[in-house]
């Protein structure tokens, strides 16, 4: 149970971390973005990120049994 748990969250993690980083890279998906949508979602991209690395922590100190 244990097992299934951990990978459910590194995949949770991975997909978050994903995202952000796409986001990051990608920017606003507006035609004509202003410099403070953009801000937005760097920012939002940033937190994903974060985020994705807090799940995965409790995964990758879980005992393997």
């Amino acid at each position: 149970m244990i097992k299934f748990f951990r990978t459910v969250l590194f995949v949770i993690a991975f997909i978050l971390i994903f995202i952000g980083v796409y986001m990051m890279a990608n920017g606003s998906f507006e035609m004509h973005p202003t410099s403070e949508q953009q801000e937005k979602v760097r920012i939002v991209g940033a937190l994903f990120i974060f985020v994705g690395g807090i799940i995965s922590f409790p995964a990758f100190i879980m005992k393997k049994k």
